[in-house]
């Protein structure tokens, strides 16, 4: 992956995680694909804090921790479908 793209923010919105880098791309993706988010409680899912200079995040109370790289392949499995499509 990227050696030099860092999460800048995370949000939550629904059933979905919002991840913006620091270069301003956005990714969304399911909180079903990290099973500790999903079940967390909305004031837990919003206590995150930053890791290693942004190339991860954590989550305290949910014993959770997620780097770039797992953002962005849980990203591109739940994106399959649609690219398989459009090769199509």
């Amino acid at each position: 992956m990227n050696g030099r793209l860092r999460i800048h923010a995370v949000s939550f919105s629904g059933e979905k995680m919002a991840v913006r880098f620091s270069d301003e791309r956005e990714v969304e993706v399911p909180l079903s694909c990290f099973p500790r988010l999903n079940t967390a409680s909305a004031q837990e899912r919003e206590n995150w804090t930053l890791i290693g200079r942004g190339l991860g995040v954590h989550w305290e109370s949910v014993d959770e921790d997620l780097s770039v790289e797992n953002i962005l392949l849980a990203y591109s499995r739940q994106r399959k479908d649609a690219y398989a499509h459009a090769a199509q």
